[in-house]
């Protein structure tokens, strides 16, 4: 019986000619028919334009595919790095080699897994694989960075102002470069100049903001301005024809500062953040001032240098006037609370302090009735602590009808659940995606045993394989169901532990009601009628788009309890 041998070429950019891959091929090819004999059927697996990092590569999984269903002898390669640049990747795939009886033997570093030498040589090969992988990526990275010393763009978001245009060149070699660089947007500009000059008039980013949103001020993908964005618009020395004064003025504030100033050119800042993995998620992070600069570019600034520095003055004048306070008020209702009339968030504002009380006021104000100052709606602002009393209220009599409610809740999931179906379903669909991938593994033997009707065969398997790719989404979606149902089902417990506490929920503490409110309340709508009060109206979870949300009064409410609470549903 023949050797079957799987070949397996990788190259990292497609360029649609694979000369590599086909020496790659060519030469395992060679190997084995020196080393084995003639008595060899070869499967080839190629992937063109897919990197080393990892084994996410399309006819990678095919021959992982064939193995497993042990069609496969030897796998043979022209380097370890063909295979992965990774080393537990490269050792979990040395694992199902062995685990499925196959031999792997890669030909440039002439080892061969058939003895435990050769495997603990391959193991040696794939940790330096992955340190040249490393190698090479921080040689990357030193290389941008070193361009960046030279004022140089290296790419990410244009800024607000400019387009990027490519730009060929000749370099020492003779050989054609191409460049990206920023070009002024003179429309855009003359915008950025004028939030400068209002921000100095205005006094605050705040005030900016809102007459921003007054005026209706668009970026070019039409969203408004906010803080965030405004800032960082005026901050950014890109804008700025760098002088001394910059220079000196940046240097005072930490940064590391590479290039000479022409009075002409702007600054590009690099190196302040960097990506990280936090608990299983890359999130962007403020590296060390210390490791922070900023270079001299070839990008021309618009903004004069007196200007500039008068903004940034400003900045640090309103950060010693109006100093971060911290938390002051565990707010109950944000992130669920809406406007009534324009339906954005509300959020907690500061107010007096009472002089009954002796407490300090808050309120909940309308985002965008405060960016607008009232121009875009003019909603009153609500007392925190009389719409809080109003939510907990509602909540309390939710807990009294709670049977209805839960009933309600368990009506829906049971209506959508199908456990028993989709068992059903699921097998069918398997069973279906079976019998498709033997045609599929009967269609390619067929084909490499003719050329006749290769153009027919190929058609069918592409057929095959995308009622396949159906059928494992169908497969993927079922699974996803049933999870859900599980999940709904157990949510009915924790949604019945809170239903219990609303009964006392006026003496928990805030951090209880913060979460109960959350777990039961999908969202709350206010209308003010004037002095903090008015009516809210709640959608609690589970209830159905087009119910009708019922409006409710502290009055209506404190009636309803007293009376027993009946004549009144919630929603």
């Amino acid at each position: 019986m023949p050797k079957r041998v799987a070949i397996y070429s990788r190259k990292s950019k497609f360029t649609g000619k694979g000369d590599s891959i086909e020496n790659q091929v060519e030469m395992c090819k060679d190997y084995i028919n020196r080393n084995i004999g003639q008595d060899v059927e070869f499967t080839i697996y190629e992937d063109e334009g897919f990197s080393g990092g990892n084994l996410d590569r399309p006819k990678f999984k095919k021959l992982m595919h064939a193995i497993k269903s042990k069609k496969i002898d030897i796998l043979v390669c022209y380097r370890l790095d063909r295979i992965s640049r990774n080393v537990a990747d490269f050792s979990s795939t040395l694992e199902i080699l062995q685990s499925h009886n196959c031999d792997f033997i890669s030909i440039k570093e002439q080892f061969d897994t058939s003895t435990p030498m050769g495997r603990a040589m391959i193991y040696i090969a794939s940790v330096f694989a992955q340190l040249e992988r490393e190698t090479i990526a921080e040689r990357v990275k030193d290389n941008m960075l070193e361009m960046a010393k030279n004022g140089r763009w290296t790419g990410g978001k244009i800024p607000v102002g400019f387009i990027s245009e490519r730009n060929t060149f000749i370099d020492e070699n003779g050989l054609p470069r191409e460049i990206t660089q920023l070009v002024i947007n003179e429309d855009e500009m003359n915008l950025v100049k004028f939030l400068y000059e209002k921000y100095l008039e205005l006094g605050s980013l705040h005030k900016l903001e809102v007459y921003i949103t007054q005026n209706q001020i668009k970026s070019r993908t039409g969203i408004m301005y906010e803080k965030s964005t405004l800032k960082i618009i005026l901050q950014n020395p890109i804008y700025v024809k760098a002088n001394s004064d910059v220079i000196e003025y940046l240097k005072n504030n930490n940064w590391s500062i590479y290039g000479n100033t022409d009075n002409v050119h702007s600054l590009l800042t690099y190196n302040k953040t960097e990506q990280t993995k936090k608990n299983g998620k890359f999130i962007k992070q403020n590296k060390p001032l210390s490791e922070r600069f900023a270079a001299v570019s070839s990008i021309e600034g618009f903004i004069e240098p007196e200007l500039w520095l008068k903004v940034q003055e400003q900045f640090a004048n309103n950060k010693t006037k109006f100093p971060r306070l911290g938390k002051t008020h565990n707010a109950l209702l944000v992130g669920k609370l809406r406007c009534g009339r324009c339906k954005e968030y509300m959020l907690i504002q500061h107010g007096s302090v009472s002089n009954v009380t002796g407490k300090k006021r808050f309120y909940y104000t309308c985002s965008l009735k405060r960016k607008s100052h009232k121009a875009l709606c003019d909603n009153d602002n609500a007392k925190a602590d009389t719409i809080e009393r109003l939510v907990m209220l509602s909540l309390k009599q939710l807990s009294y009808t709670k049977e209805e409610f839960l009933n309600s809740l368990k009506e829906q999931y049971k209506e959508k659940s199908k456990a028993n179906s989709i068992g059903i379903e699921k097998i069918s669909l398997e069973k279906s995606l079976l019998n498709k991938r033997n045609q599929i593994d009967n269609l390619v033997e067929k084909l490499s045993l003719t050329s006749d009707i290769s153009e027919v065969l190929v058609n069918k398997i592409k057929t095959l394989e995308s009622e396949c790719k159906d059928i494992e989404l169908k497969i993927k979606n079922l699974e996803l169901e049933k999870s859900k149902l599980k999940i709904d089902m157990l949510s009915t417990q924790i949604i019945e532990k809170h239903l219990n506490d609303c009964r006392c929920i006026d003496t928990l503490p805030r951090e209880k009601q913060k979460e109960i409110i959350d777990c039961l309340i999908d969202v709350i709508y206010w209308y003010g009628s004037g002095r903090g009060n008015g009516g809210i109206k709640i959608k609690f979870i589970g209830s159905d788009e087009s119910d009708e949300e019922v409006e409710y009064t502290e009055e209506e409410l404190t009636k309803i309890l007293q009376n027993g609470l009946s004549g009144m549903t919630c929603i």
